[in-house]
């Protein structure tokens, strides 16, 4: 079970993570939040997001807690921050709702804060690593003040503010919080599927517009193989187009023979974690010796619509089409 000495320990050893973060951050300011917004250095700012701003949260937290406290006439007796952990002590407050609306204050203030953070990215947008940041750190404050802590203190036992809120001696407010409770969780669910905001995100954070938009595996198949086999009809080479089903993924592969070789470019379709499309050349020697040479071509952010896939499948044929045994790196034995 997880009880405040054991959060209190966790919170610090995450402190000394924190102030690594923040000496990363500190070293590559002007790379991190120039005009260039590059897959690495989204993932320091993540980083930064959850290791820096989320702790500069709690005592905001912890705030909504006393204020409320001083609003029903009590006496606030202890205040602590540890980074990832606050509390605030109180006396001279006794009544249910009273102790329901002090422990549900720090919460309201974490989730306006979140969506603060959030409305200050979409509808006055900075630059795309600032947008980010922001983004990134209001999810984080919303999913934590209503996912994370109420699994941590309902499941886990840490006895805080959830368990206040949801102790059954102030039924109706309980009631009424769990309605709202979900259906803000539902709103964010429903507003992350919406395609509409995957594009408005993706503009805001420097991503192609295409780069969030939603394709299963069965249609990404399907759109990779009409591209391959649209090209089939024209490329100045006969082509052979072979559907892949790599794990995960889509994938189609493209050969043909040209200037005595074997040649393929594969486009692949990774719909796990960072969605892209990637891209690789190959190239077989046809002397009976079964040697063959491959190398990545690169890569796509997103799953873009067929049309925008097609250029690139032909400037990947076009590159393939060049290559020989002296140019290729990495020979690979068959």
């Amino acid at each position: 079970m997880f009880t405040p000495g054991f959060a209190l320990i966790t919170s610090l050893l995450m402190a000394i993570i924190s102030i690594r973060t923040l000496y990363v951050v500190a070293r590559s300011w002007r790379q991190l939040f120039d005009q260039h917004f590059t897959p690495a250095e989204r993932q320091v700012v993540s980083q930064a997001a959850f290791f820096l701003l989320l702790p500069l949260s709690v005592p905001l937290h912890e705030g909504g807690h006393a204020l409320a406290v001083k609003l029903f006439g009590g006496q606030i007796t202890g205040f602590g921050w540890y980074v990832f952990y606050g509390f605030v002590e109180y006396i001279g407050v006794s009544s249910a709702s009273a102790i329901f609306w002090i422990a549900l204050a720090g919460n309201l203030v974490s989730v306006l804060l979140g969506a603060a953070a959030i409305a200050v990215a979409l509808f006055r947008p900075r630059r795309a690593a600032i947008n980010y940041l922001l983004l990134v750190f209001g999810a984080l404050s919303i999913l934590n003040a209503l996912v994370f802590y109420p699994l941590l203190d309902l499941i886990g036992g840490f006895e805080g503010d959830w368990s206040q809120i949801y102790s059954g001696r102030t039924p109706a407010l309980s009631l009424g919080t769990a309605v709202a409770h979900g259906a803000i969780l539902l709103a964010m669910l429903l507003v992350w599927r919406s395609d509409r905001f995957r594009r408005l995100y993706a503009e805001r954070t420097g991503l192609r517009p295409d780069a969030m938009r939603r394709v299963s595996r069965t249609q990404a198949a399907g759109e990779l193989l009409s591209a391959g086999e649209q090209l089939s009809a024209s490329w100045r080479h006969p082509l052979r187009v072979v559907a892949e089903a790599p794990e995960h993924a889509a994938g189609v592969s493209l050969h043909w023979i040209s200037n005595g070789y074997g040649r393929v470019v594969a486009a692949v379709a990774v719909l796990d974690g960072q969605r892209r499309i990637e891209l690789y050349g190959g190239l077989k020697l046809l002397d009976g010796s079964g040697r063959h040479f491959e190398r990545p071509l690169g890569y796509v952010q997103g799953i873009p619509a067929p049309d925008q896939v097609t250029p690139v499948l032909v400037r990947a044929l076009d590159l393939v089409d060049a290559w020989d045994a002296r140019t290729v790196e990495q020979p690979i034995e068959g």
